[in-house]
């Protein structure tokens, strides 16, 4: 029999100079509880198998074998001690994977009662941590269908007992990332059986990593036949973002044939995991369904509710690709004053989010780290500036003036530089709710060389109201997108102070 992937319980480090002579490309191996457990991966094991080139994947399995081990509490916990082994012991690279087994022919009723609320309270954990990591199941074909019709999951291997509930017909849907097969014993010396897997290559990856590696981020030149390549095909390359679909201009409806738009809204619904829709660009009643099930579990990226109407306009073209995808600097008056237009500007960005999450990384927060002058490529780069940078650029395009900013991607450097400007500068000392005004960019000296900036558009008695990049919107310093803050303090013990660069 011939694999490349294979998962076992059992330390593969003196195994890995075989494997990768067999052609192994990716391994499966356990996270649990009892971090002593000899089938848990440890780290010098991590860092042998990414030097071999080796893509790890884990799981997260304390038995898992009853309904009794299934509850809002365990997820809750499993989920939080999966969280800290990844990033504090394995230094697993944001954007992969952690499966969570469930590993029995569930029930309808176990599912209900007991595995849905699990893996609620799992999803719960991941989002109050940023969504570091995407969350997969590793069970029969009925709970990997459950999970990922609810939102639960991202990521699905698909156990090798063929006899449980739904897997045949999962197995046959392609939904699944990782596909178990029987077990095999002798390969490369392992001391018991491992278990021969095949990565589905239908997906852009499964959640697996190397260690000291980003998770990947795909270009749009992918693989012919991926649903990434699709997108590219499928819809036109946008002036501002070229690595995100532009919006077609106007909505696309059932009864459409033939459109390329469509097409590439039926790749996105696919890759999301919202249908199983043939990619021929005709929008029929397959493809609407799918559309209302995307509106149902999604909001804009203000975070407001989609009309959920089955039509696909720029507020869900937004939703589907980000707000990248719809900007047009034609939509802006280039007449308004330019302290309207940079706060219009980004206010349209609002929703955008690195991908993966803590990457510093992402087709629109590329553009932006591009706009000051640096290659994302090259380093993880902190962004807030960054982002206002090409706000600004793009409010001065529109005016014909050259961007006020000085460009640069640093906050302090910002800071010290705009004295060199005709910048109104509003020292920490001077700040009140008469000499800030919106249009102005906050500036925090958060020591040891780093800061964070954003745009105000608010002044409301002894607060402000921002939008910011490279922030989130619970307050953390654990920023991933761009996003308004409504509950920023006028002055702080780290605030630098405000700088105007509107009416230069």
């Amino acid at each position: 029999m011939t694999f490349v992937a294979l998962d076992t319980n059992q330390n593969a480090t003196r195994m890995t100079d075989c494997m990768k002579a067999q052609a192994i490309t990716a391994i499966g191996r356990y996270y649990t509880r009892n971090r002593s457990n000899p089938k848990v991966l440890k780290p010098d094991e991590a860092r042998t198998l990414s030097a071999a080139g080796i893509r790890i994947w884990t799981v997260y399995q304390n038995r898992h074998r009853l309904r009794g081990d299934f509850s809002a509490v365990k997820g809750k916990q499993e989920a939080e001690d999966a969280l800290d082994y990844a990033k504090h012991v394995i230094n697993q690279p944001p954007g992969s994977g952690i499966y969570f087994s469930a590993d029995f022919d569930a029930t309808a009723a176990d599912v209900s009662s007991a595995i849905l609320p699990h893996f609620q309270a799992v999803a719960a954990a991941f989002a109050a941590a940023g969504n570091t990591y995407r969350i997969g199941v590793y069970s029969s074909g009925a709970v990997c269908q459950a999970l990922l019709d609810a939102g639960l999951v991202q990521l699905t291997w698909l156990s090798q007992s063929s006899g449980f509930r739904g897997t045949a017909q999962f197995k046959a849907s392609g939904r699944w990332n990782i596909l178990q097969a029987l077990p095999v014993r002798g390969f490369c010396n392992f001391d018991d059986d491992v278990d021969p897997d095949t990565i589905n290559p239908n997906f852009a990856d499964f959640g697996g990593f190397l260690v000291g590696q980003i998770a990947p981020v795909l270009p749009v030149a992918a693989a012919v036949g991926s649903p990434v390549a699709i997108l590219a095909a499928a819809a036109a390359v946008h002036p501002d973002f070229p690595t995100v679909p532009a919006f077609p201009g106007q909505p696309l409806h059932r009864g459409q044939f033939g459109s390329d738009g469509v097409k590439a809204v039926q790749s996105r619904l696919n890759e999301l995991r919202f249908g199983q829709l043939i990619v021929d660009g005709d929008f029929g009643e397959g493809t609407e369904n799918a559309v209302f099930h995307f509106q149902a579990r999604n909001s804009t990226p203000n975070g407001k509710p989609l009309q959920i109407d089955g039509e696909v306009d720029a507020t869900t073209w937004a939703a589907l690709f980000g707000p990248g995808a719809v900007f047009n600097s034609a939509d802006f008056d280039p007449n308004a004053p330019m302290r309207d237009l940079v706060i219009d500007i980004a206010a349209s960005q609002i929703g955008v989010v690195e991908q993966p999450h803590g990457s510093n990384r992402g087709p629109e927060v590329d553009v932006y780290i591009r706009a000051a002058g640096l290659d994302p490529a090259e380093d993880s780069f902190p962004w807030c500036v960054c982002f206002l940078y090409w706000v600004f650029n793009q409010a001065a395009k529109i005016k014909g003036i050259e961007n006020p900013l000085p460009k640069t991607a640093g906050v302090l450097a910002l800071w010290n530089l705009a004295r060199r400007t005709e910048a109104q500068i509003v020292h920490k000392s001077d700040v009140s709710a008469q000499t800030v005004r919106p249009g102005m960019i906050f500036a925090l000296n958060l020591g040891g060389g780093k800061g964070h900036a954003g745009l105000v558009i608010e002044v409301i008695g002894e607060h402000i109201i921002t939008i910011e990049g490279n922030t989130n919107p619970g307050g953390s310093s654990d920023g991933f997108g761009v996003f308004r803050r409504d509950s920023r303090p006028l002055t702080n013990g780290v605030l630098l102070g405000y700088l105007d660069f509107c009416e230069i």
